[in-house]
């Protein structure tokens, strides 16, 4: 079955990660990490988030996540600065990184889904824009923002913590 022809299932409900969904989120990015790497594109690598960092990040309140059967299907980091990968043009915006889906639930819109979430959370924040990243040598995911209405602002390399020579988009969108 092509993901063309697999029926749209709605987004279940979004909602604040706590703290027991630190690893969840931790497994279902070093799951996605190994498909991605497998699919011949290396921009996330097993181990690049810890629970530790994760669980700060929810302490936050900036992980956000949707369960199927009781089990993290879906999540988002929504944060309201970004100056590790803007510099000095981190406005205030919805800043989106982790955008994650199970693979289990590929195909049913669920990313776009979350990104809309996303932008709704943006507005309500005051904001008028939102802003988020991708490896620039991924060529689907470039291609994706662009379908949601993102425009590219610029290319910046990865900052330095990850440990890994690579070129990032940043896009933006209003709201």
């Amino acid at each position: 079955m092509t993901e063309q022809s697999i029926p749209r299932v709605p987004l279940p409900t979004m909602r604040a990660a706590v703290a027991d969904d630190a690893q969840p989120i931790v497994d279902l990015r070093d799951d996605l990490a190994r498909w991605i790497t497998a699919g011949g594109i290396r921009q996330w690598d097993e181990g690049d988030l810890s629970p530790t960092e994760v669980g700060d990040g929810i302490a936050r309140g900036e992980w956000h996540v949707a369960e199927v059967d009781r089990r993290v299907a879906a999540c988002v980091r929504l944060v309201w600065s970004d100056a590790e990968f803007w510099g000095d043009d981190d406005a205030p915006a919805g800043y989106v990184h982790g955008l994650m889906v199970d693979r289990a639930h590929a195909g049913h819109g669920w990313g776009r889904a979350m990104v809309e979430w996303c932008v709704d959370r943006t507005r309500d924040a005051g904001y008028d824009v939102i802003r988020l990243d991708t490896a620039a040598h991924n060529p689907t995911l470039v291609a994706y923002y662009r379908s949601l209405g993102f425009d590219p602002v610029r290319e910046t390399d990865l900052p330095a913590r990850f440990g890994r020579d690579m070129r990032v988009v940043l896009f933006e969108r209003a709201v």
